[in-house]
């Protein structure tokens, strides 16, 4: 008797876990679909739309070099071709050691642009409309203030090593004294465009942070356009510090301040 009372007990309590996990699952099952509603996930042609006009943005600084060597291929000389390859290469890749700058910027910027439209939604703004930015705009004029001094710096250590790195590259044996003056001339030039430059990579970043990849894009072509423009003028002349791969070099910077101040 003892024997079927204990078994019915356990029976009892065994159906009741039972009912207390079905209600817990029950429980989650319910809880699942208000979570996953909070989810916007993105289609394939979303991301598509933002990413191939984001690429393009990168491409700022090739696409100006790359003109550069088309003008000055068919334009100058053979020593001022020579000249372009080293001095684009330390001009361009030494970019990249400021790259760190882009990629912060854009944390900062989506970050403080999340944080804008939260607090937006929570002072009851229509809809969640972002009146103001106060969190965006402080973070973005942080960002560019920055930009100008870490490209002022740089500026003045490619303008004072770029012939040390024009030598390491080329090497001691097979410098041209023409050829290496081309190519100084040219560096030291589009180091007077690296605060420009950095800024410009700081701006764009920005755009990709508040999900803008449109506005940069016409900057790059307005950009482009002038460099164009600028080495079809300045390329075919004779002067050293005007002509051939310092005429390309000018014309580059002057396009990368024409792009500053279309952003502006």
């Amino acid at each position: 008797m003892a024997m079927a009372t204990a078994m019915a007990m356990v029976t009892m309590g065994g159906t009741k876990a039972m009912d207390g996990d079905d209600g817990a699952e029950a429980a989650v099952a319910n809880a699942q679909p208000a979570s996953l509603d909070l989810i916007a996930t993105p289609s394939v042609l979303e991301i598509l739309r933002f990413t191939i006009p984001a690429v393009g943005i990168w491409l700022c600084s090739p696409v100006l070099s790359t003109i550069d060597t088309a003008a000055v291929g068919l334009l100058g000389g053979t020593a001022q071709q020579a000249a372009l390859n080293p001095a684009v290469s330390v001009t361009d890749y030494g970019g990249l050691v400021v790259a760190f700058m882009y990629t912060a910027t854009t944390n900062l910027i989506a970050a403080a642009v999340r944080e804008d439209e939260d607090d937006a939604r929570v002072g009851g703004d229509v809809g969640g409309e972002v009146i103001t930015r106060p969190k965006t705009i402080q973070t973005l004029v942080t960002a560019l203030r920055l930009a100008l001094a870490v490209g002022a710096s740089f500026g003045l250590v490619l303008s004072l090593f770029g012939p040390a790195m024009l030598r390491l590259l080329i090497g001691n044996d097979s410098l041209d004294p023409e050829v290496f003056s081309a190519a100084s001339r040219y560096v030291r030039i589009r180091a007077l465009g690296m605060p420009a430059a950095v800024v410009i990579g700081a701006a764009q970043s920005a755009c990709l942070g508040m999900q803008d990849v449109k506005s940069p894009l016409y900057v790059l072509a307005a950009a482009a356009g002038v460099n164009f423009v600028g080495d079809a003028c300045l390329v075919p002349l004779n002067h050293v510090w005007a002509g051939g791969a310092a005429g390309a070099a000018w014309a580059t910077v002057a396009s990368q301040y024409a792009a500053l101040a279309f952003f502006a």
